[in-house]
C-alpha cells in the first residue's frame, strides 16, 4: 500500500489505480494519514528543488573546435580503407591528468566528461519537471477528494434540515463567518477529519500560529461564544481551515442561508485565496496549487478545476458576488465564496 501512495501522489499510476487508490483515502482514514506523511516527507524536496541553468549557447561550437581534426587522406590505406596512424597536431586535446584507462583509448578526455555531464543534466531536466507535474496532479486531485468529502457531508446536512438549507452564517456576532461551515458540520457529527480543511498543496499552519488554537480540534458553536477576543480571531481563522464557503445570499431584503437545489453553476466550496484577497484580479499569488488554479465543489456534487487564466472569465466569479464584492450573494442564484475568516458583509461585527 506504501508504494500505491506513493505513486499516487507522485501521478505514477494508470488511471484505473489512480481511481482505485483515491477510493480508498475516502474510506480508510489510515491511508489518508500514511498519505499525509508520505507528502509532508517529500515537501522539502519541492521545496528545495531548482531548476538547472541552462548550458551556454556557444558550447556546441567550443566543443566541436576543439575537437581533434579528422585523419588527412594521406593517412587512410585506400586498400583496406582502414586510418593508418598519424601524429596528431599540436591542437589536439591533452587528456585530464593520467587520465582513466579504457580499452583502445589512452585516456578519457575532457570532452568525455563534459558529454557525460551534459547527457545527465538533460537527463535531469527531462525527469525533474515530470516528477513536480506528478506531485501538482496528485495534490490536485487529493484536493479534490477532499472537497468530495465535504460535498458528502454538506449533503447529509442538508437532509436534515427541515427547509434544505445549507450551513447558515450568522449576519453578525461570533458565528458571522464563512468558516462557520465547518463548526456547522463539526456539531452535526458530520465532519470528515479535523486535516481534512488542509489543502494538501498548501502548508499547514504552524504550531505558532495555532498557539491559541488545537489543530486536531474545533471549536464548538458555544465555544465561540465564550472565547476571548484573541482566541475567536484565532478560531474564526483557522476552522474553516485552507478552504472557502459560501457566505450566505440575500433573497429579497432577507440574508440567509442559500437552499440547497442541486445546481450545477452554484458553487458552496473552494480553495481559499491564499491572502486577503479584495480585488476584482485574481493572481499566482493569491491561488494556491503553485498559482495555476483553485478546486471549486459546485451544489450537484461535481468538482472542478478552474485555472488562472479562466477563473475571471467564467459568468459566476467563485470569490465575489455579482457586485464584484466579497460579500454574500445579492439574490439567490449568486454564490459568493470566502475564506474562513470572512464576514458576510464588510461592516459585520463578529463579536
Amino acid at each position: 500500500m506504501h508504494e500505491d501512495l506513493l505513486g499516487y501522489l507522485l501521478g505514477a499510476l494508470e488511471p484505473h489505480e489512480m481511481q482505485r487508490v483515491s477510493e480508498l483515502l475516502q474510506s480508510d482514514p489510515d491511508a489518508r494519514r500514511e498519505l499525509d506523511e508520505i507528502e509532508r516527507a517529500l515537501r522539502p524536496l519541492e521545496e528545495h528543488y531548482h531548476p538547472p541553468e541552462s548550458p551556454p549557447s556557444d558550447l556546441v561550437s567550443k566543443t566541436l573546435a576543439n575537437l581533434p581534426p579528422l585523419p588527412r587522406e594521406d593517412s587512410i590505406d585506400n586498400e583496406s580503407g582502414s586510418v593508418l596512424p598519424a601524429s596528431l597536431p599540436s591542437s589536439s586535446l591533452t587528456p585530464m591528468g593520467d587520465g582513466v584507462d579504457v580499452p583502445g583509448r589512452s585516456s578519457v578526455t575532457w570532452v568525455d566528461w563534459v558529454s557525460g555531464a551534459l547527457s545527465a543534466a538533460v537527463l535531469l531536466g527531462l525527469l525533474l519537471p515530470s516528477l513536480s507535474e506528478g506531485r501538482f496532479e496528485a495534490r490536485r486531485m487529493a484536493c479534490q477528494d477532499q472537497l468530495r468529502q465535504f460535498g458528502t457531508a454538506l449533503t447529509q446536512f442538508v437532509l436534515r434540515d427541515e427547509q434544505s438549507r445549507l450551513p447558515a452564517v450568522a449576519k453578525e456576532g461570533p458565528e458571522a463567518f464563512a468558516g462557520v461551515y465547518a463548526v456547522r458540520l463539526n456539531d452535526a457529527g458530520l465532519f470528515p477529519e479535523s486535516a481534512t480543511r488542509w489543502c494538501p498543496s498548501v502548508q499547514p499552519p504552524s504550531e505558532d500560529e495555532l498557539q491559541l488554537t488545537t489543530l486536531g480540534e474545533l471549536p464548538t458553536a458555544d465555544e465561540l461564544h465564550v472565547a476571548s477576543i484573541d482566541q475567536l480571531r484565532e478560531l474564526q481563522r483557522f476552522a474553516g481551515g485552507h478552504y472557502a464557503y459560501t457566505l450566505g445570499v440575500v433573497d429579497g431584503k432577507q440574508f440567509g442561508s442559500p437552499r440547497f437545489e442541486s445546481r450545477s453553476s452554484f458553487a458552496i466550496m473552494s480553495d481559499a485565496p491564499t491572502n486577503r484577497f479584495v480585488g476584482y484580479q485574481a493572481t499566482p499569488n493569491s491561488i494556491g496549487h503553485s498559482g495555476y488554479g483553485i478546486n471549486v465543489l459546485y451544489e450537484d456534487g461535481r468538482v472542478q478545476f478552474i485555472s488562472l487564466s479562466s477563473l475571471e472569465s467564467i459568468p459566476d466569479h467563485p470569490w465575489l458576488n455579482h457586485n464584484g464584492q466579497v460579500e454574500a450573494g445579492v439574490n439567490i442564484d449568486d454564490a459568493s465564496l470566502a475564506p474562513s475568516w470572512r464576514p458576510p458583509f464588510s461592516t459585520v461585527r463578529q463579536r
